[in-house]
């Protein structure tokens, strides 16, 4: 099951409010960011959305 899509570049998955925080020109990357709807933590940065729901899905599996 994938993500599902809130708003342009805002998804939910798992328990998760997922955003593009876009261009981070420092490391010439896109970065996104996961925080715990819960908690309001936010627990996982990725260069990727992909990367960052497999790291969500790894810990959940632990």
């Amino acid at each position: 099951m994938g993500a599902t899509k809130i708003s342009k570049g805002i998804y939910k998955y798992k328990g998760y409010r997922i955003s593009n925080y876009g261009y981070y020109e420092p490391d010439h990357c896109v970065w996104w960011e996961a925080v715990d709807m819960q908690t309001g933590c936010a627990d996982y940065h990725a260069t990727t959305k992909k990367f960052l729901m497999e790291q969500i899905d790894d810990d959940l599996k632990k």
